[in-house]
C-alpha cells in the first residue's frame, strides 16, 4: 500500500510539472497587428507650429505605393514629437498606439536621418528605463532637405550594444524632411 501511495504522488507530481511546462510555453500563434498608417505629430515648444504628417499604405506591401506627406519645418526651432500607429485596412480603423505604449518593453522606435539639418532626442523610456522613443524632441537647424526614416521594432534586444538593429520590423516609413 505504501508503494501505491509513492507511485500515486510520483505520477501526480509528473502530471503537475507537465502542466506547468505547457502553461509556460510561449504562444507562437499570436497574430501581429497590421499597421497601415504612421502619423508623426509635431508641436513647436513655443506654440507657433502644430501639425501632423502621415504615411499611409492601406493595401500593404506590394500593390499601390504608399501616400507620404512631406515634413516641412521652420528652421531653428524645437518640437515635441509623438508617433501614432493605425490599422486602417478595414473600417472602422484601429488606433494601435495605446497597445504599443502598453507593450513598451517589447517595442523600440528608431529614427534614421539623412541630409536634413535635424536632431532627434528621446523624451521617454520603457517601463525598465530602456529606450522606447515614442515621444521625442526634434530640433531643426539651418535650411536643408533630407529624409527621416521611422521604424517600429518588435522584441529588440535593448541590452545589446546597438538595440536599434535588433528585433523584427513592425512598421517602417520614410519621410522627406524640408527645413525652411
Amino acid at each position: 500500500m505504501f508503494t501505491h501511495k509513492i507511485q500515486y504522488f510520483a505520477l501526480l507530481a509528473l502530471l503537475l510539472s507537465g502542466l506547468t511546462i505547457v502553461g509556460c510555453k510561449k504562444d507562437n500563434t499570436t497574430e501581429q497587428e497590421t499597421i497601415t498608417t504612421i502619423v508623426v505629430h509635431l508641436t513647436a515648444t513655443d506654440g507657433s507650429f502644430n501639425q501632423e504628417f502621415e504615411w499611409n499604405d492601406l493595401d500593404g506591401d506590394g500593390g499601390e505605393a504608399p501616400s507620404i506627406d512631406e515634413i516641412v519645418l521652420p528652421a531653428n526651432k524645437t518640437f515635441h514629437a509623438h508617433v501614432h500607429f493605425y490599422d486602417r485596412s478595414k473600417l472602422p480603423g484601429t488606433d494601435i498606439t495605446e497597445e504599443v505604449e502598453s507593450e513598451n518593453a517589447e517595442h523600440l522606435l528608431v529614427y534614421t536621418l539623412a541630409g536634413a539639418n535635424l536632431t532627434i532626442v528621446a523624451d521617454d523610456t520603457d517601463d525598465n528605463g530602456k529606450p522606447f522613443r515614442l515621444k521625442t524632441s526634434w530640433t531643426t537647424g539651418a535650411a536643408s532637405t533630407g529624409t527621416v526614416k521611422v521604424v517600429l521594432r518588435h522584441e529588440p534586444d535593448k541590452n545589446a550594444a546597438n538595440p536599434d538593429t535588433t528585433g523584427e520590423v513592425d512598421a517602417e516609413a520614410e519621410f522627406v524632411v524640408k527645413v525652411e
